[in-house]
């Protein structure tokens, strides 16, 4: 990353100048959770998803788009680097809802050593994950403002991300410490961007972080949450209420033509 694209994108995220530090990424991973936006509407109205350099900066930071996972922490995989952190990238399962099945890895994170320990960073998951980097080698149960979250190894090198509700621990997902190629990221979000059993493909997701909780909207249903509690829901009309929403919630000014609000006005 060049120094100008660098000060965009911390301006974007109401951030002055950062180094490689543990509080620094800590900062980061917050700050971005709050100001950048995680969405899928461009799976949904047809676009493909470019993970180049060049076509995530341009949609993120400089047309004010959000993105999902791949989308998110790929983009702040570089943000990273040239701050002087060395992420590695991990592929991990989403365990949202208890599902019956082994869920496939079609969820994106980065791993980061600081000060002889390693830590998971994600900025690009939704649920009730945690907002702060985690060490991947403490079991402590750790305050993130929304409540208490963790992070347990069990087989094979594997850890599970997990939040408190109502005294249960909660899976929210798991990854695995072993080394990817570009290849496995590419085909997994090939596969989240185009099949149609992915929940991607299906349905509108929208969320950011706010200060002392989360706002969501799931197709034409928004819901906002203070820490881990759902405080107020309500659905609104598809078209000029809802682009309003997306705007004023969210910061999403969507260039998409009729045809691509069409088909994102299909979902229900």
């Amino acid at each position: 990353m060049k120094n100008f694209e660098i000060s965009k994108y911390l301006s974007i995220l109401k951030l002055d100048d950062c180094n490689n530090s543990l509080d620094d990424l800590k900062k980061l991973q917050q700050s971005h959770m709050i100001n950048i936006s995680f969405e899928n509407l461009d799976v949904i109205a047809g676009r493909s998803i470019n993970l180049d350099y060049e076509n995530l900066f341009n949609k993120i930071v400089n047309n004010g788009r959000g993105g999902y996972c791949f989308e998110l922490n790929i983009l702040y995989s570089f943000l990273l680097k040239a701050l002087g952190f060395s992420p590695k990238p991990v592929l991990g399962r989403v365990w949202l809802r208890n599902p019956d099945k082994t869920p496939p890895r079609n969820h994106l994170a980065h791993l980061i050593q600081q000060n002889g320990e390693t830590f998971v960073t994600d900025v690009g998951f939704g649920g009730l994950t945690t907002r702060i980097p985690l060490n991947i080698n403490d079991l402590s149960e750790i305050n993130d403002n929304d409540g208490l979250v963790r992070i347990l190894p069990f087989d094979n090198n594997q850890f599970m991300v997990q939040r408190k509700v109502n005294d249960d621990w909660t899976n929210q997902y798991s990854f695995e410490n072993v080394d990817i190629s570009e290849e496995d990221i590419f085909i997994s979000n090939y596969y989240m961007s185009t099949n149609p059993k992915s929940h991607f493909y299906n349905d509108n997701f929208i969320g950011k972080f706010t200060n002392d909780g989360r706002i969501g909207l799931f197709n034409n249903r928004i819901s906002r949450r203070k820490g881990i509690e759902v405080v107020s829901k309500k659905s609104i009309a598809y078209g000029s209420e809802w682009i309003e929403a997306v705007n004023n919630n969210f910061g999403l000014n969507l260039d998409f033509s009729k045809e691509e609000f069409e088909r994102v006005f299909q979902k229900n």
